[in-house]
């Protein structure tokens, strides 16, 4: 993936792409996942104590200093997908939930990650980079 795609990617993303971020922790396990827009690198927390926590270690992890946090989420999965031009992170209570969101995400930075959307992955370029999964997620 180039540099120009990943970098529309994420400054299309970064406003309003924190999921499941309330006013209040509730009980369970927090998870993130940061990405850089500069350089193709990201990071990723799971099970952690709060939303705080749980995004200054995808913060952490990422370990540059343009990583923004695209999502975090309590009890269940984030997914971080990837085409030829861009990235698009998405979580859900399950694996299967996260993807399809992920994959979702990612089609309103490009028409031609619908595809994958609608299952045809191979012939849209999409592809799942990582799947994180709280401890609890269902």
């Amino acid at each position: 993936m180039g540099r120009v795609g990943f970098a529309l990617a994420v400054s299309s993303l970064a406003v309003g792409s924190v999921l499941g971020a309330g006013s209040a922790d509730a009980a369970g396990y927090y998870a993130a996942i940061a990405v850089s827009g500069s350089e193709w690198t990201y990071g990723a927390s799971v099970d952690e104590a709060n939303f705080d926590d749980a995004r200054a270690a995808a913060l952490a992890d990422c370990g540059v200093a343009d990583c923004e946090v695209l999502a975090s989420w309590a009890n269940g999965c984030g997914a971080l997908v990837e085409s030829k031009e861009g990235v698009a992170v998405g979580s859900g209570p399950n694996r299967a939930e996260a993807e399809r969101a992920a994959y979702r995400r990612l089609t309103e930075i490009t028409p031609t990650a619908q595809l994958a959307a609608f299952g045809s992955v191979d012939l849209s370029g999409a592809k799942i980079v990582e799947v994180i999964c709280t401890s609890n997620a269902r």
